[in-house]
């Protein structure tokens, strides 16, 4: 069971508390009323510096070497994969080419899709032939998840409960209960370990709930940026005389009252919201990474690059905790880069826990297009499912009234 703090909970730090009207006495305050600025901003607050030494730290039981930022990952639980026996069976698909009225197609529409190319070449052209292939896309996804912890706080407003170390011992990282949403997925989960919380006094505020106004530097009041402070302005009468008047902006005075703290010379504090005290904890971050590497065998003279982003046949795949490489593919060349990526993954992320693995092969579909219009004779190419064109060489790139810089 939780145990919530003890004492009748204050309520935050309001600007109306005693000491308004700029008149709180800051140890090291200015003597003068700083020049206003809309500009300025809040400044930021870091992590204690010794929270050791501290009043009311509490050193927590098996995380006493963690500190504040990113901590070194724990090393996950062993693990022992399964044995060959259990390798699945392999099966394989097939897959179809393109017509010559495809091809044609495919092209049109690729000339279309492109503003400045003329589109004569692509409905006059004679295609001479056609040779038909399959680029093969292996992929391999590795599905891994790490923990790693660090001290974390958060304001403390006297009512949330707190799970400190008077309830238990708290459990280690990988005895924490945490699932990812969707496997294959990158995603990052924070979550705060049982029973390592406990409240100490604010250390950015010293407990007060309040902080120096960091736009009039606890005065108050500013000096009016229009006049300088002077309370005055030059201005000019209808017949060119120039005379000096009150500062429309300040009423002549020179100051204004500082918007930021209404006058009182104190701020609200930003890392306790003015409930003095804040909470500390463990913060347990777990995060799922999809790791992925591929080989690409592409026999044209295409760029392989353009393979990845197409679709094409799903010829196999395997979804396990623990894979296998392909091993009896009838082409050798996917077998070795199988048995290559495969290797690689099972060594590089040592510090990670494998939770699940997923191999695919795909067959994508390549027609190398011999073609010839007017003097012009050259290739182009028509792959993935989609039929997407590669088409470098096209007679007629630019069209009247294109300037090529």
């Amino acid at each position: 069971m939780a145990q919530m703090a003890m004492g009748q909970p204050a309520g935050p730090w309001q600007p109306t508390q005693g000491g308004g009207d700029g008149g709180y006495k800051w140890d090291d305050g200015p003597d003068t009323d700083p020049e206003d600025d809309d500009d300025r901003a809040e400044p930021t607050y870091g992590d204690p510096d010794n929270i050791a030494g501290m009043q009311g730290y509490q050193p927590i039981q098996g995380y006493e070497n963690v500190g504040f930022g990113q901590g070194a990952a724990a090393p996950p639980p062993p693990y022992l994969p399964p044995p060959e026996t259990d390798r699945p069976q392999e099966t394989y698909e097939s897959n179809a080419n393109i017509t010559e009225d495809e091809a044609r197609d495919a092209m049109v529409r690729f000339v279309n899709d492109h503003c400045c190319y003329g589109s004569k070449p692509a409905k006059e052209m004679s295609i001479e032939s056609i040779a038909p292939s399959s680029a093969l896309h292996y992929e391999l996804e590795t599905f891994t998840e790490t923990r790693n912890t660090s001290r974390a706080w958060v304001p403390y407003n006297g009512f949330d409960m707190v799970d400190g170390p008077m309830n238990g011992f708290p459990p280690g990282p990988w005895d924490i209960p945490c699932a990812a949403n969707m496997l294959f997925s990158d995603e990052v989960r924070e979550i705060e370990v049982p029973h390592t919380a406990f409240v100490m006094p604010c250390h950015v505020c010293n407990a007060r709930g309040f902080n120096r106004c960091y736009r009039c530097h606890g005065r108050g009041r500013v000096r009016c940026s229009f006049c300088s402070g002077s309370g005055h302005k030059w201005r000019t009468n209808p017949q060119g005389e120039r005379y000096q008047d009150d500062c429309h902006s300040c009423s002549g005075s020179g100051r204004k009252m500082c918007f930021t703290c209404g006058g009182d010379g104190r701020i609200t504090c930003n890392a306790c919201r003015g409930y003095r005290n804040i909470k500390h904890y463990i913060k347990l971050t777990v995060r799922f990474t999809n790791h992925k590497s591929d080989y690409i065998m592409e026999k044209t003279d295409m760029p392989d690059h353009l393979i990845r982003d197409v679709s094409g046949q799903v010829i196999f795949e395997q979804t396990l905790p623990y894979l296998w490489p392909i091993a009896f593919y009838p082409i050798a060349e996917i077998n070795h880069n199988s048995q290559r990526i495969v290797d690689e993954h099972r060594v590089a992320f040592s510090m990670e826990r494998q939770l699940h693995q997923r191999q695919r092969l795909r067959a994508i579909p390549v027609s190398e297009c011999a073609y010839k219009w007017n003097d012009t004779q050259t290739r182009f190419w028509v792959y993935g499912n989609e039929r997407d064109v590669h088409a470098p060489d096209y007679p007629q790139q630019c069209c009247c009234g294109c300037t090529i810089l």
